[in-house]
């Protein structure tokens, strides 16, 4: 995370996790849209509807701290490695063919995605910075830092269920395994037994 010592700095990296939280609902939302699996389809969707929720949030925080245009390019910078995985498996799940042996593989590296934003938004209120900005929001919109600090921590609420939500996912994208062991073969063991056998049903 780079050091933000003024509040258009702060309002753009805040704008930019807008923006990756959007690109993270867009991601979400293209692998509810390839699975087949009913459940794996609405769990998919609740998690894309989560981080377009949070984008929104931190859209009205980022614009509250300061007036100050984000532009896209500049997020790689600021965001570092996370903006690039999201980038990449954004582009993974629109492009290629997902199946479903690769969804699991997927499913296991949008795990420490998730930690990732996590710890993002951990470091985020932690900064002093922030508490000091938020004097300003609070001058300008009666906001306090408490109410800001409990926006970020029901998003870490959001990205700690999330993570539980992708084990299932990973579970249900496993292949089913068919027991053949258990098909009745008494009847077809001695046939002689039961050639003669009389029909159920006698005229």
């Amino acid at each position: 995370m780079q050091k933000m010592n003024d509040p258009k700095t702060m309002a753009k990296y805040i704008g930019c996790l807008s923006i990756l939280e959007y690109n993270t609902f867009l991601l979400y939302k293209t692998l509810s849209e390839k699975t087949q699996t009913p459940l794996a389809k609405s769990l998919l969707l609740s998690i894309a509807q989560d981080s377009s929720k949070h984008s929104t949030l931190l859209k009205g925080i980022g614009n509250s701290i300061a007036n100050s245009e984000v532009k896209t390019k500049d997020c790689a910078e600021n965001l570092g490695q996370i903006w690039l995985t999201v980038t990449n498996y954004l582009d993974e799940v629109k492009t290629g063919k997902v199946s479903e042996l690769s969804l699991a593989d997927l499913y296991e590296k949008l795990i420490p995605l998730e930690s990732e934003l996590g710890e993002e938004y951990y470091m985020l209120v932690q900064m002093q910075t922030l508490k000091h900005l938020t004097k300003e929001i609070n001058e300008r919109y009666n906001i306090s830092f408490d109410n800001i600090k409990n926006i970020f921590e029901n998003i870490m609420s959001d990205e700690n269920r999330h993570i539980e939500e992708l084990d299932t996912l990973k579970e249900l994208s496993k292949p089913v395994e068919k027991d053949l062991d258990n098909t009745p073969l008494v009847r077809y063991q001695s046939p002689d037994n039961w050639r003669n056998y009389p029909p159920p049903f006698s005229p």
